[in-house]
């Protein structure tokens, strides 16, 4: 329930942000060129495979608190779970690859490996994710498209 909350909350301030922004059509991977700054920092980018990639990481909390500020909301934080620090959107254009099946991404850094599923939002793949520790992070984005199966982008960021 909490991770939904989260979820629908973040979502909500993304599309509210971004609503200047040009659809996407067909899963969010062909369009046009538009900014996605309201998205977070960019964290990556390139193409492989007919896909051309942007990863933007947003802090949870910074956005809820903007979010609150803008819109005179109130929202009690204690009800958010607390493993959750920021939500990671992919933007995919591209035509060549197919339409996106499934998309993943696995997080490791130190002693901490995880996997997430990043789901189809209004203009973009994204995840809640855990980044607690300050460092650096490898990830892979792992795409299954109708003509490549583990198409895959690997990048570091750091918090």
């Amino acid at each position: 329930m909490k991770k939904s909350i989260v979820c629908l909350t973040v979502l909500w301030l993304m599309m509210h942000v971004s609503s200047g922004q040009s659809e996407h059509m067909h899963h969010g991977h062909e369009g046009g060129k538009s900014t996605h700054k309201a998205m977070g920092t960019m964290v990556f980018q390139a193409q492989k495979d007919g896909l051309s990639i942007e990863v933007y990481l947003n802090d949870v909390k910074t956005a809820m608190e903007q979010m609150m500020k803008e819109s005179g909301m109130k929202f009690d934080a204690s009800k958010l779970d607390p493993d959750i620090t920021h939500h990671m959107s992919v933007f995919v254009e591209g035509k060549d690859a197919g339409t996106i099946k499934s998309a993943t991404v696995d997080i490791k850094s130190k002693n901490i490996s995880k996997t997430y599923t990043l789901f189809h939002m209004k203009n973009h793949y994204g995840s809640d994710v855990s980044l607690k520790n300050k460092g650096n992070y490898e990830a892979i984005i792992t795409f299954n498209t109708e003509k490549k199966t583990g198409l895959q982008f690997r990048f570091t960021f750091s918090i």
